[in-house]
């Protein structure tokens, strides 16, 4: 008597989808699911309506002994994932614009040489500040001089240049 052949279970769409997403982020399937559901938060969440609800994002919770939260920037969406290629913020203040000696660098005439600066306060935690750029740096809808940073927020440079947040 011929042995039986095994069956698989079949694997379920979701479980399909994730994988598929994992291999061509490259990342495991945990990370392109919370991806996913990052986007798909900031899509179906809508922007604040005024500058009195413009709060940070709520950020990650802090477990007792961890190291503290480095922050990243993702600029415009470019990389291999779409996200943007991730830029540690690491000397304080960091400062985002067209000139050469800025720790963010980007070449655009729209881009102030000295656009906005990052910096890290007792009481906000990380800050995002506006150095009077004539173009300005708008959350939202909403032009902005002085914002608490929140994990996940996108804002625009000039209007056009999309700088997304994250901690880790």
């Amino acid at each position: 008597m011929p042995a039986k052949p095994s069956r698989r279970k079949k694997p379920s769409e979701a479980q399909e989808l994730r994988a598929r997403l994992a291999k061509a982020l490259g990342v495991s399937e945990e990370e392109a699911e919370l991806r996913a559901l990052r986007e798909l938060l900031a899509s179906a969440v809508p922007a604040p309506s005024s500058p009195k609800e413009e709060k940070a994002s709520p950020q990650p919770p802090r477990r007792e002994g961890a190291l503290p939260q480095r922050l990243y920037l993702m600029l415009d969406g470019r990389g291999l994932d779409g996200r943007g290629m991730p830029v540690e913020v690491i000397d304080l203040p960091c400062v985002v614009g067209s000139g050469r000696t800025c720790s963010v660098w980007v070449n655009s005439p729209q881009i102030e040489t000295r656009h906005l600066q990052i910096t890290r306060d007792d009481d906000q935690g990380w800050v995002l500040e506006d150095l009077g750029s004539e173009h300005g740096t708008f959350f939202g809808d909403h032009r902005i001089r002085r914002r608490a940073i929140g994990h996940g927020d996108e804002y625009r440079l000039a209007g056009y240049l999309r700088l997304r947040t994250e901690f880790r």
